[in-house]
């Protein structure tokens, strides 16, 4: 199947959230993760097919779907996966929000890494946990964002329940190395951390670079 990736689709005049914010100006919008490539044709069919049949109504997981997540998996990462670990979610912010309203209490904290994708920091105050915030530092001599353990040893506390990990890392671009999510694991089961790590951006990544599950 062939792709392109050549056309530029117009995209005002399609309630575009990215091309309608700044319209008119002399801006490129780059703010949200939003491409300006057409769906594959092998999604654009199967919208149609559902389309035609003109019948929305709830509809559950096919054993196809559930086969291709499990079989991803064990191809690309060599990990077998059980077919009942998988939970269904509309998306990813709904998650965060479940996530923290599931595993910390009104009062209790997030943990997360700044700058981060803003609903990392917002979940938790949509239903009055507190966003605990801990900068990376940047590694001038290695040109990458580091986690800084020691402002992280520093910040968390007893209230703190929940680590927010966002791996590749939304904005810095930080594919985490296998030592340090080992390191990030031994962090959060010594602090007694329920660890969260946000993956979507895993397959967003430079060919010379391998991302590990944090599972």
């Amino acid at each position: 199947m062939s792709f392109d990736f050549d056309t530029v689709p117009q995209r005002l005049g399609t309630d575009s959230q990215k091309w309608q914010k700044y319209e008119g100006q002399d801006i490129l919008p780059m703010w949200v993760a939003d491409m300006d490539f057409r769906a594959s044709p092998a999604i654009i069919d199967a919208l149609h097919r559902r389309v035609d049949h003109g019948i929305f109504g709830y509809a559950r997981p096919t054993r196809s779907t559930i086969a291709a997540v499990v079989d991803t998996f064990q191809q690309r990462y060599g990990w077998t996966i059980d077919p009942s670990w998988i939970v269904w979610l509309p998306g990813l912010v709904c998650g965060l929000n479940i996530t923290a309203q599931a595993f910390a209490q009104p009062g209790e904290q997030v943990l997360c890494n700044t700058p981060v994708y803003p609903p990392f920091m917002t979940a938790p105050r949509n239903s009055g946990r507190e966003s605990l915030m801990v900068p990376l530092a940047f590694d001038a001599s290695a040109r990458r964002w580091e986690i800084d353990w020691d402002a992280m040893e520093r910040s968390v506390t007893p209230r703190t329940k929940v680590f927010f990990l966002c791996n590749p890392h939304n904005p810095v671009a930080r594919v985490f190395r296998r030592d340090e999510l080992e390191r990030i694991g031994e962090f959060c089961l010594r602090h007694n951390l329920v660890l969260c790590s946000d993956e979507i951006h895993c397959d967003l990544i430079l060919e010379n670079i391998r991302h590990t599950p944090t599972g």
